[in-house]
């Protein structure tokens, strides 16, 4: 019986994917990497002031990290690789233009030193925790999710104004800079409160386990 279009082109997907998952370099890993490939570009399409194709590169970035995503989840491709580099992806990409547009004042300064200074003290804090107490996962939470969406939306708008886009004047990307500014610090000192929590539920699981393991002292009548 014959495929149809679609059933032949899900089929050649899920072959691709079969064949380099040996070497753990999926279809879905290998456009989170293509998206890795545009901090480069948008960093210097944003400082040469090329923002209407700094948009459109952006544009093209936010459709990978869609589709990345949907093939790993309908092609069963997922990775402990491509889970790790997706969110470094992302991040990577919205330090990249808060710096690069704060360079060229179509950000304020401080906004970007606001995004950094969370990314890092997250992540300096998540890696403490994770030497004293060992490995843990960290997945993000839904105010992480709304920081996220709330940045990106603000690059967006401040790249559409300064490209000239109509419909968006400098009111909005005013309300945008102090949603993002806001909403940052908020899922930064969450991150941390959660962070704390995790510290201190480690420290009492191995206080309980160096109970349970203590030898009980055998009496001896003498």
């Amino acid at each position: 019986m014959r495929r149809s279009r679609s059933e032949e082109f899900k089929w050649f997907l899920s072959a691709k994917g079969e064949a380099v998952n040996s070497s753990g370099l999926t279809l879905a890993t290998q456009i989170t990497l293509l998206r890795l490939a545009f901090v480069p570009i948008l960093a210097i399409l944003v400082v040469e002031r090329r923002y209407p194709w700094a948009l459109l590169a952006l544009a093209v970035a936010a459709i990978s990290d869609f589709t990345d995503g949907a093939v790993a989840r309908i092609f069963h491709q997922s990775t402990p690789l491509g889970i790790a580099l997706d969110p470094i992806a992302d991040k990577l990409l919205l330090m990249t233009l808060y710096i690069t547009l704060a360079v060229r004042d179509v950000l304020p300064p401080w906004l970007a030193i606001v995004v950094l200074s969370r990314d890092l003290g997250i992540i300096i804090t998540a890696l403490m925790v994770n030497l004293i107490v060992g490995y843990r996962p960290l997945p993000p939470s839904w105010l992480g999710k709304v920081s996220t969406f709330v940045q990106m939306s603000t690059v967006l708008v401040a790249l559409g104004w300064a490209a000239h886009v109509p419909l968006i004047a400098s009111g909005f990307v005013r309300v945008a800079i102090d949603a993002a500014g806001a909403i940052t610090v908020i899922s930064g000192l969450h991150y941390l409160v959660v962070l704390r929590r995790r510290y201190d539920q480690q420290e009492q699981l191995k206080v309980e386990e160096s109970k349970t393991q203590d030898p009980v002292p055998v009496r001896s009548d003498k």
